[in-house]
This record gives structure tokens, sequence and C-alpha cells, in this order.
């Protein structure tokens, strides 16, 4: 579990990384996202050797996309509304199922 939490962490300091970039306007932001990303299937490729597959991704993928959200909202201000937060709610409930 500790790889895929790394690989979360990774996952999300991309999407930063590539926001940051302008477009890949911008050298060193555009660099550390292809690093981040590739650190990020570096260590999800590790944790799908003692995590299933479909339970893996599922938490990767909604975790990386509700933490991509918070970061958006607190690090660029971008609009924090009912909708967000109810679609990660939902995201998050379909991961708790599974």
């Amino acid at each position: 579990m500790g790889f895929l939490l790394l690989s979360l962490l990774f996952s999300i300091v991309g999407s930063i990384s590539v926001k940051q970039s302008a477009g890949f306007q911008k050298i060193i932001p555009g660099v550390t996202s292809f690093i981040f990303f590739g650190l990020c299937i570096y260590y999800l490729t590790l944790a799908v050797e003692t995590v299933e597959i479909g339970i893996a991704y599922a938490i990767w993928s909604g975790a990386s996309i509700a933490g991509t959200t918070f970061a958006g909202i607190l690090l660029f201000n971008e609009k924090a509304s009912k909708r967000k937060f109810l679609s990660i709610a939902l995201i998050v409930v379909g991961v708790v199922i599974l």
C-alpha cells in the first residue's frame, strides 16, 4: 500500500507541474512533470505486485482526481463548487464499494 501512496503523491505533483509548465512553455516544470509521472508509473507498477490491479487502479485514479482537484483549488484559486465536492464524494464512495 505504501507504493500506491507514493504513486498517488507523484501523480498529484506531476499534475501540478503540468499546470505550472504553461503548456510546456516553461522548461523546468515541463521536465519535472515527466519525472514525476515516470515515478508515478514506476511505483504503481510496484503496487500492483501486492494489490489487485483493479483495486489499485481504482484507488489510484480516484485519489489522483480528488487530490489534483484539491490542489487546483488550494494552489491555483480554481473554483470550489458543490458539484466538485459531490463528484469527489461519489468517486470515494465508488472506490469504497469496490
